[in-house]
């Protein structure tokens, strides 16, 4: 929790000019708490912040220069540290959930799954295009299994409720995979002749 906090904390941190090309936090006092929180020197963080180490080798010899960073560099260095933090922490999390299910036999599992829709990018490719429409199975499934199941046992029970609306894709998924010159067929079409529909 400390961790999470620290890095939350780490936003509110903003730069100010100090010189030619250096900066300084605006406000010194908004690095004592996520310090605090990460465990480290407030001195430290500014300069990890406002700072980086660059190391030059040349012939046997190895030169250190203290390179200072303007406010954008350093806000972008503050995100990233603030990324590389977060990224750290949820693989910890995940190894430590993973070694606690960790069992002869597993019998448990963990999933996330969005199941809404194609995502829409400039340039979708084929492999985008697999993706979404394994999405659009897997939302149908959901819909008959949770939405149109449970409200056929409502009727059929007699129980009074309000009806859920919702949008049923079996349209969506007949336009790719039905038998009479599915969409699917088209791109298949399309890779081994180039332009003869």
């Amino acid at each position: 929790m400390r961790i999470t906090a620290g890095i939350l904390h780490l936003g509110n941190i903003t730069f100010a000019e100090k010189g030619a090309n250096a900066s300084t936090p605006a406000d010194p006092s908004y690095l004592q708490y996520p310090a605090y929180l990460l465990g480290v020197e407030q001195e430290m963080l500014c300069t990890a912040l406002t700072s980086r180490v660059m190391e030059s080798r040349w012939g046997g010899k190895v030169e250190i220069t203290n390179v200072t960073l303007n406010p954008e560099q350093a806000i972008t260095t503050r995100d990233a540290l603030a990324k590389a933090l977060y990224s750290r922490l949820f693989d910890y999390l995940v190894a430590a959930i993973n070694k606690a299910f960790l069992k002869e036999k597993s019998d448990f599992s963990i999933g996330v799954l969005d199941i809404y829709g194609f995502e829409i990018f400039e340039t979708n490719g084929f492999e985008q295009f697999c993706i979404n429409f394994v999405n659009e199975k897997l939302q149908q499934i959901f819909i008959e299994l949770t939405l149109k199941a449970e409200q056929e046992e409502y009727v059929e029970e007699g129980i009074s409720w309000k009806p859920i609306q919702y949008f049923n894709n079996k349209c969506v998924c007949d336009l790719i995979e039905l038998r009479s010159r599915p969409v699917s067929c088209v791109c298949w079409t399309m890779c081994v002749r180039p332009c003869t529909l």
